[in-house]
């Protein structure tokens, strides 16, 4: 093992952060055992699984499993792992089913999990216990407002305290209307990169925009509303972030995230007045649940070539993601695309598209990110590299607000600052001195 000091990786004061980070396997290890298995973690939306016997796929930090509903209602997550020899017993990424057969010995599971099929188990002459052998079934499973998580950590605290302010945030971007529509299964796709480069540029890395992104506005395929810009950073107890940042609603090219005059009447009656007059002039909220989910709502000009009438000057699209951990140089990056449902057909087709051309697999913005997030990965592997303190100061004096209408600690801050990325590892760093979590398995 290469030779680092774990109370030394992250210098908040001083706004550093070491290059192991990003490359050594041993921390790797670690963040499995203290990070992902304490935290709780995004598996799905309650749309993918409407009805019982529905499942989906799904990993939690490298631990496969499947979550189900059962026939009595209940969303489960389970390890997808035999109890007789350790294979997947889920083999599909998404379906309907009564049971789960293993492959390999034929070892069969209730939707629910229980086992209930032992082939030749009269074999057994008596001493297998099937009511003990069911799959391993996450202790903890919550959903807000259709957002499944899932946690390893039997006595953690409740979902609603995990999420602190941020979930007055989620209540503007998944509660906003009657229903949301999670559109197709999620996409994926594999990065040479670090997971931690994600989630942390997600949490607030606005400055980014105008070096790697800058081609857009070069081009005329976006524009940036000039003067009044206003952003927020929300932050609480469990390292999430979450950036608001906007124009005055008569600044901006169309209030409300750009979203269809259909919703509006909608969005009023259901948010509260401090939520609903923040989202008038808002052009993006953008975040991460740590440790590895994000969220992104934009707004993009020109949304007749996507279909939209021609006087429309904006589309917006909300997407979620994971950053799968795959070692200390690889992440899967899972997106899903969430939609109001009383939102007009024109519109959720015409949202696609802007999503698609911007942050899909082969989307202009994520190819930039890719590119960024995969040469530091592989740059910070050299040996000198790894001698290099990698510099998050810019913005250490930024005060907090007391005139912010929402829960939490909020800074204000203009368009360039990195107080999200200090928060974002400093909670990394306290949770990597902790002991790891033993499972009582």
């Amino acid at each position: 093992m290469e030779e680092w000091d774990l109370a030394k990786l992250v210098d908040t004061e001083a706004g550093t952060v070491s290059p192991y980070l990003f490359t050594d396997p041993e921390i790797h290890r670690l963040e499995l055992e203290r990070i992902f298995a304490k935290s709780w973690l995004f598996v799905g939306h309650e749309s993918e699984i409407p009805n019982p016997g529905d499942f989906v796929a799904r990993v939690m930090g490298t631990d496969h499993v499947i979550v189900s509903r059962g026939t009595d209602g209940a969303i489960r997550v389970m390890l997808n792992a035999c109890r007789h020899r350790g294979r997947r017993v889920c083999v599909e990424d998404a379906g309907k089913t009564a049971q789960f057969k293993c492959p390999y010995h034929g070892w069969t599971y209730a939707v629910s999990g229980e086992l209930v099929g032992v082939p030749f188990f009269e074999a057994y002459q008596g001493q297998l216990d099937v009511s003990m052998l069911g799959l391993l079934q996450a202790p903890r499973v919550e959903t807000y407002h259709g957002m499944i998580f899932a946690s390893w950590e039997a006595m953690g605290v409740p979902l609603a305290e995990y999420l602190g302010p941020l979930a007055w945030v989620f209540d503007m971007l998944f509660a906003r209307t009657g229903s949301v529509e999670v559109v197709g299964p999620p996409i994926r796709w594999i990065v040479p990169a670090n997971w931690k480069l994600g989630a942390a540029n997600f949490a607030g890395d606005g400055h980014h925009v105008a070096v790697t992104h800058g081609f857009v506005n070069s081009l005329g395929l976006k524009r940036t509303p000039r003067g009044g810009a206003t952003s927020y950073v929300v932050h609480g107890d469990h390292g999430h972030l979450s950036t608001l940042g906007g124009w005055p609603a008569d600044a901006n090219d169309g209030p409300f995230l750009a979203l269809p005059e259909e919703v509006w009447p909608e969005i009023q009656q259901r948010l509260d007045p401090k939520q609903f007059e923040l989202m008038r002039g808002l052009r993006v909220i953008v975040g991460t649940v740590f440790p590895n989910m994000s969220f992104l709502e934009t707004a993009a000009t020109g949304a007749h070539e996507w279909g939209g009438p021609e006087d429309l000057k904006s589309m917006s699209f909300l997407t979620v993601r994971l950053w799968q951990p795959r070692g200390p140089d690889s992440m899967e990056i899972w997106t899903w695309q969430i939609i109001d449902g009383s939102a007009p057909d024109w519109w959720k087709e015409s949202s696609r598209q802007c999503y698609l051309r911007e942050f899909g697999p082969g989307g202009m913005f994520e190819q930039d990110d890719a590119a960024n997030w995969s040469s530091i990965t592989q740059n910070l592997s050299s040996p000198a590299a790894k001698r290099i303190k990698l510099q998050y100061g810019m913005g250490m004096d930024t005060p907090s607000v007391d005139d912010w209408a929402g829960p939490g600690m909020v800074h204000a801050k203009p368009a360039v600052g990195e107080i999200s990325e200090r928060l974002f590892y400093g909670h990394w760093h306290a949770l990597m001195q902790e002991p790891s979590v033993v499972r009582p398995w």
